[in-house]
């Protein structure tokens, strides 16, 4: 899939927009940075105070040393917390601001109805038994006439209590193809438990064994598990971020589940929103789906 459709679009039709953005993440910028400063500097009066105040001999002021000693370890660290609370704050603005300038181009995303179709996730045999799929966003868009849900999910486990832990959080794909393969096909990365009952059959392909296994129902279509798809799939991973991968190919409907921390994430608060090379990765992240449909439409 060719990038430059992407930055085409940027260039015309979204920098236009981001030069007000741009200005709101410099004000952040410098609020993060004069408060965590401000913070270092109180840190180092109170390091300066207990240094000074540790030389005099004097039980009263010897007993105020630890208060000193105590703020003085909580403005150094909370300078830095600072910095890292923002950043996470900042990259949920990014989520929630910039990211749907960037739907439209190629396939024409649209924020999509949550838990749409849980019934293809239970079908992709991907999982265990779980309670209830809860996504916090999800949107739908068409490329050659696959349609493509992205979601940003987590499947609870069915235990009793107010918390439910968590059997899978991260970003579920689920793309429904024009043609059908006469087979379910399992691929799962090897830091992850076999949850389905197919037969494992080995690709030959000596990178792709390093790391995943490999399960399909029966012999049919078997060959599209191939080194193309595999540095596709790997390449999905990486920018994604993936924790761990799953991919299950069964009829038309082709579903990838990739566990992450902090799904949908992207940029850095330090970063530049005019500069189309710092949407490398998020543009990626929709072109490397585009490139896996191209590779099954030719198969």
């Amino acid at each position: 899939m060719n990038k430059e459709v992407y930055y085409n679009y940027f260039e015309k039709n979204i920098l236009p927009h981001m030069y007000k953005h741009e200005e709101y993440r410099i004000n952040t910028v410098k609020k993060i940075v004069l408060s965590s400063i401000l913070m270092f500097l109180i840190g180092i009066i109170f390091a300066f105070l207990f240094v000074y105040f540790s030389m005099k001999n004097n039980n009263l002021i010897i007993l105020l040393l630890p208060f000193f000693l105590f703020f003085m370890y909580v403005f150094f660290i909370k300078s830095i917390v600072n910095v890292i609370y923002e950043g996470k704050k900042y990259q949920k603005w990014l989520v929630e601001t910039i990211l749907p300038y960037f739907f439209e181009p190629i396939a024409n995303f649209k924020f999509w109805p949550k838990n749409h179709d849980i019934e293809s996730v239970i079908n992709s045999q991907l999982f265990k038994n779980f309670d209830t799929q809860e996504d916090v966003s999800a949107i739908f868009g068409i490329y050659k006439n696959a349609n493509i849900i992205i979601s940003n999910t987590k499947l609870t486990l069915p235990v009793r209590g107010a918390t439910k832990s968590n059997l899978f959080k991260g970003t579920i794909i689920q793309i429904e193809l024009p043609q059908k393969i006469d087979n379910h096909i399992i691929l799962i990365s090897k830091n992850l438990n076999k949850i389905n009952h197919f037969r494992q059959f080995n690709p030959h392909i000596a990178d792709f064994n390093k790391y995943m296994y490999c399960f399909a129902k029966n012999n049919n279509d078997t060959e599209l598990i191939s080194a193309s798809l595999w540095e596709i799939i790997k390449n999905i991973g990486e920018l994604y971020m993936a924790k761990s991968f799953a991919l299950s190919y069964n009829k038309d409907v082709l579903i990838i589940a990739m566990e992450q921390k902090r799904p949908w994430e992207f940029g850095f608060i330090f970063k530049s929103l005019l500069k189309t090379k710092n949407y490398d990765e998020l543009i990626g992240r929709f072109t490397a789906i585009y490139d896996l449909i191209d590779l099954l439409h030719k198969a």
